[in-house]
């Protein structure tokens, strides 16, 4: 055995335990029914926060998603912060919740710029203990709020992670899903072994009370990340204390994007914080991602200068594939998106190239607004 595959197998073995790893939390997450668990702490109340800017197209939607929850409109209250939108979507807005007393729309201060302090000025201002956080493009079950009403309500978790799953539509729009699909299928079983790595704030819940024990639970130095950075916070002091809601009752879902620009650019900028990390699990895991699809690519170059080597190399971009599709199959029938599966093969090409450039460039760049 040469050097090379010698190397090539030490990589790829911890690679393979996180990805079994992985399934094996997936499945061991219990799904959770909101219809058979009906709560009756008519104490706890929900503050439904949504930062948006310049989202006159979505604002509309997302407001009638959130007019026809199952919940009961007396146990929560939606606040919806304007990170100094420069299209109508404060006066369209005001029209649509003027008739509505537990819709609120504020305005972050002038000095006050980004998603972030949007957040931090929308958790200020709720006024009950669970807070649920969401993003203006989503679109939202009937059954949302009152799913994860009746989960915290069962479990009193300091932080729940509900998933966020994306509509593809085209070729390109069908390859972000899939490759969304596996980020929430890797959020939700690194969460069922107790080793939260990532959440989305399009989709997250957390005790107003436990965030204001920290000094900067979102990293207000770092453009991007509240959703994790918070993670990380919570998770430093309270582990055992993060759930996973598993249940397409609480299922969000967002859209893929239109075009490669943006789609890099969002990815880019998620890879940006990355640097900012200071979890163990996070950043040991996100070591062995990289380096793994990193070898993929090193792989590629190598194949050009020793064609010889084509069996194994092509072994380690099949090996590589086998193995995600155990945790991607499982994903996709639980959340129903069995049809994604049929461009694994494609995905398995490109992937490792798209993560070593967005790593990189998101090492390199560091100024990238939110919108």
């Amino acid at each position: 055995m040469s050097y090379f595959e010698l190397i090539s197998f030490s990589i790829f073995l911890p690679y393979i335990a996180v990805i079994l790893s992985f399934t094996v939390g997936f499945l061991r997450l219990k799904t959770f029914s909101s219809s058979e668990k009906k709560s009756t702490a008519n104490n706890i109340k929900l503050s439904v926060l949504i930062p948006f800017k310049n989202e006159e197209m979505n604002l509309p939607v997302i407001y009638n998603n959130i007019k026809k929850q199952t919940l009961n409109k007396e146990f929560f209250e939606v606040i919806f912060i304007n990170d100094h939108s420069e299209d109508a979507s404060e006066f369209i807005l005001k029209d649509l919740i003027k008739s509505d007393t537990n819709f609120n729309l504020i305005t972050s201060q002038q000095d006050k710029t980004g998603k972030k302090q949007a957040l931090k000025t929308g958790i200020d201002e709720a006024r009950n203990k669970l807070i649920v956080t969401s993003d203006a493009d989503c679109y939202h079950p009937n059954t949302w709020l009152e799913t994860i009403y009746n989960y915290y309500s069962e479990h009193r978790a300091k932080l729940i992670i509900s998933p966020v799953i994306m509509n593809g539509v085209g070729f390109f729009g069908k390859l972000q899903a899939l490759e969304f699909l596996s980020l929430t299928a890797s959020t939700a079983g690194a969460a069922g072994l107790n080793k939260a790595i990532m959440c989305n704030g399009a989709n997250l819940a957390f005790s107003k009370s436990v965030f204001n024990e920290f000094e900067d639970a979102l990293n207000m130095n770092e453009i991007s990340g509240d959703d994790v950075f918070l993670l990380h916070s919570v998770k430093k002091k309270y582990p055992k204390d993060i759930h996973y809601l598993k249940s397409n009752d609480a299922k969000v879902t967002t859209d893929s994007e239109k075009s490669l620009k943006y789609f890099l650019r969002q990815r880019i900028r998620w890879a940006s914080k990355s640097s900012s990390y200071r979890d163990f699990d996070t950043i040991t895991i996100s070591l062995i991602i990289f380096i793994t699809n990193l070898l993929l690519v090193l792989s590629s170059i190598i194949l050009i200068l020793m064609p010889e080597k084509i069996l194994f190399i092509s072994s380690l971009f099949i090996g590589k594939m086998i193995i995600d599709s155990v945790l991607l199959i499982s994903a996709a029938n639980y959340f129903k998106q069995i049809k994604l599966l049929f461009f694994i093969p494609i995905l398995s090409i490109i992937y490792p190239f798209y993560i070593v450039i967005t790593a990189f460039s998101g090492l390199l760049t560091k100024q990238i607004k939110w919108k």
